[in-house]
């Protein structure tokens, strides 16, 4: 089952998959994001709380991989 909803608030800490890649996507509850290789690195970098938390472009996951690259 899908979920319906997702939780937001000061506490809430996301990380996701970026499909087609090997990255992961940390956002903090400030809005701020960062792309790891790991998930140690993610987690300390959001729970380092604000050092480092600026917005930062997400790359494209099918650009990483070459997936959209012309050959």
């Amino acid at each position: 089952m899908e979920p319906t909803r997702m939780l937001a608030g000061r506490e809430v800490l996301r990380v996701v998959w970026l499909p087609g890649s090997d990255l992961l996507l940390g956002t903090c509850h400030c809005g701020a994001t960062h792309v790891a290789e790991g998930p140690i690195e993610v987690w300390e970098w959001l729970l380092a709380h604000p050092i480092g938390h600026t917005p930062q472009d997400v790359p494209d996951p099918a650009f990483l991989t070459g997936a959209g690259a012309a050959r």
